[in-house]
């Protein structure tokens, strides 16, 4: 197996295993850096289309609680972005941010390959269609994809049909998580580590792999932030218990100049959950 980025052949298993798939190896390549997995053979061609995202039925108003969070930041952040605009959001999900863009961009719409929600978009009158394939005519100011190119085979050839919907001045936004997270390298939370390496996730990015992986394609970088998207609480939930959402339980730490602090550090280290990026033709 190569090096999906510098095809080099030096890769190191780093786990042996991944929480839902115990034959699955998570390997780091010794050139570059990149993290991803020993196979892709599970990720069938109707994979996300089936549900498969899900280990168990969820309903759309649950989704749409655990993620509003960050479908609020989110909006927040990209508000000057979106107002009178053309948007795409791209593996758009449950569509919590398509919601909030309603009314304020001047077309938003979505594309999801998941079947099970799409009463639900219909319903909220929102147009998510099932592949790029579907769009004709259209071109968007701002294209997202919100922890989506994790799961993609072939990012390259994805950020190559994107281009294609990008107007002349656009803008991609791309989040995923980071492979750098503290909790696997700074902590080394063994925990956190069969929780998180998922058979879903095919690549992990660092801020460098990432940079790599635009400077392959024929897009330019804006820029590119650290973000943290669990607090402290968080972190030490999972460091004295081996558990997830300690923001619900150590709540005596959910104190905000406390983690703006420990957010503050941990992007000087560049060590956060989560990587954002922006990039243009």
């Amino acid at each position: 197996m190569r090096c999906y980025l510098c095809n080099s052949n030096s890769l190191e298993t780093i786990k042996e295993g991944v929480r839902d798939n115990k034959e699955l190896q998570v390997l780091k390549c010794k050139v570059c850096g990149l993290v991803t997995l020993s196979s892709f053979d599970h990720i069938h061609e109707n994979f996300y289309e089936d549900s498969n995202m899900f280990s168990e039925k969820i309903k759309i108003s649950d989704w749409l609680s655990l993620s509003s969070k960050d479908d609020d930041r989110r909006f927040k952040f990209f508000l000057e972005k979106i107002k009178d605009k053309n948007i795409l959001d791209f593996g758009c999900g449950n569509a919590g941010f398509l919601l909030k863009t309603k009314g304020i961009a001047n077309n938003a719409v979505g594309v999801e390959p998941e079947m099970q929600f799409k009463n639900f978009f219909k319903k909220q009158k929102i147009k998510v269609y099932d592949s790029l394939s579907e769009i004709h005519e259209i071109k968007f100011d701002l294209i997202t994809a919100f922890h989506v190119f994790e799961h993609l085979k072939d990012p390259l050839e994805i950020l190559k049909s994107l281009s294609s919907f990008l107007a002349e001045a656009g803008e991609i936004i791309i989040e995923v998580p980071n492979s750098d997270d503290i909790l696997l390298s700074y902590y080394k939370s063994n925990a956190f580590s069969d929780f998180t390496y998922w058979s879903q996730h095919l690549f992990l990015f660092n801020e460098k792999t990432l940079t790599d992986l635009i400077n392959k394609s024929e897009f330019k970088i804006n820029w590119i932030e650290q973000i943290q998207r669990y607090p402290i609480s968080n972190h030490l939930y999972w460091l004295s218990k081996g558990l997830p959402n300690g923001q619900n339980i150590y709540k005596i730490f959910n104190n905000n100049n406390l983690n703006q602090e420990y957010s503050k550090i941990l992007k000087q280290k560049k060590i956060c959950d989560t990587l954002l990026l922006s990039i243009k033709k």
